[in-house]
């Protein structure tokens, strides 16, 4: 079964909500056992958790204020009730029960957890010395409010519980979803979107990736790109890289793994197919790019790019360096040979 991942504002409103109807209980209690100045407490009670459950949906950066009137509230009103009860109605466990709760809040402020918490047990003490505790009032009407105040109080501790566990579940996946996007950050070019150089680099230095398997180092680079920008300026060559970047997302397969490695210039590493079929999906590439119009500021631009594709059959010991190296050539020689073409051949261990 899985947790419900809640923030710790979530939990807060539930807290706080619950709060709220457990004092329209109390309202309901202490008006049927005429308990005047009780009933008028709590219609105030309720008003105010009205008031600070508008300002948690208003804002979460209202949750401190929130704490300190949910905190001063428990302690006013279950000091209020011990001082007209007396002992024996559950009002005290309510206030131990508040009192621990402080230590596990991390929505507060800490000072001020630390000042309530010396009043509980200040109040504590004044009202076990002041207060009669064998008040001789209504029985069933003692029984009653104290059986409600320990379901409370067991309640509020379970709920307590859950929420602090999911709200704790929640900030850890938090804490890993903003690693995961720092890391993707980390590995990946901001303006493309595509693997940068460093991190296309740790995924050639795995060679045990490729050991075996047939794959194909694909070097490209866009025709005419200084034309491009000194043409249009440097924010139409962006616009292209964008694009083009964005063309090699959608065409190049989902375990092909494509890097910006330059200016201009990409790597891609396509895996598990032979070499005519590693040149199909380039040429699949190239001709997407043909079709492709760049438009920017009412300019539109038709850019090609030219590749080089260097094989590994999965036989014989292989230099990720030198298939790069022969790729970058057999690049260079697409641009001799007339530019928006895709020059292929197997490794030469030799090269």
């Amino acid at each position: 079964m899985t947790m419900p991942k809640l923030s710790l504002y979530t939990s807060l409103k539930i807290i706080i909500f619950s709060v709220f109807i457990v004092h329209l209980f109390y309202l309901i209690i202490f008006f049927l056992f005429r308990q005047e100045i009780l009933a008028v407490a709590n219609i105030l009670s309720v008003s105010i958790y009205l008031f600070t459950l508008k300002l948690l949906f208003d804002s979460d950066e209202n949750s401190k204020i929130a704490m300190v009137i949910l905190q001063v509230e428990i302690l006013l009103h279950a000091s209020l009730c011990l001082y007209i009860l007396g002992w024996g109605y559950g009002f005290e466990i309510l206030f131990l029960t508040s009192m621990v709760s402080l230590f596990f809040i991390s929505i507060s402020f800490k000072f001020l957890n630390k000042a309530i918490s010396i009043l509980h047990i200040v109040l504590l003490i004044f009202f076990f010395f002041t207060l009669d505790t064998h008040s001789n009032n209504n029985g069933f009407y003692k029984e009653t409010l104290f059986v409600f105040n320990l379901t409370i109080s067991c309640i509020f501790t379970i709920i307590t519980s859950f929420l602090l566990e999911s709200s704790n579940l929640f900030i850890f996946l938090s804490i890993l979803e903003e690693k995961e996007m720092a890391k993707n950050i980390l590995n990946h070019d901001p303006l493309t979107g595509l693997l940068n150089r460093a991190s296309m680099q740790q995924i050639l230095n795995q060679k045990e990736l490729y050991k075996n398997k047939d794959f194909a180092i694909v070097m490209c680079d866009i025709d005419n790109f200084k034309k491009i920008n000194d043409t249009y300026g440097h924010g139409a060559g962006d616009a292209v890289l964008k694009s083009l970047s964005g063309i090699f997302k959608s065409t190049f397969r989902d375990e092909d793994r494509v890097a910006r490695f330059g200016g201009e210039e990409f790597l891609a590493v396509v895996t598990g197919i032979k070499k005519d079929a590693a040149v199909n999906v380039v040429e699949r590439v190239r001709e997407t790019l043909n079709k492709n119009i760049v438009e920017f500021e009412n300019i539109k631009i038709n850019a090609t790019m030219t590749f080089g594709v260097v094989a590994h059959d999965g036989t014989g010991e292989f230099s990720i360096e030198k298939m790069i190296k022969q790729a970058d050539e057999l690049l260079y020689a697409g641009k001799r040979n007339g530019k928006n073409i895709v020059m292929s051949a197997d490794y030469d261990p030799k090269g």
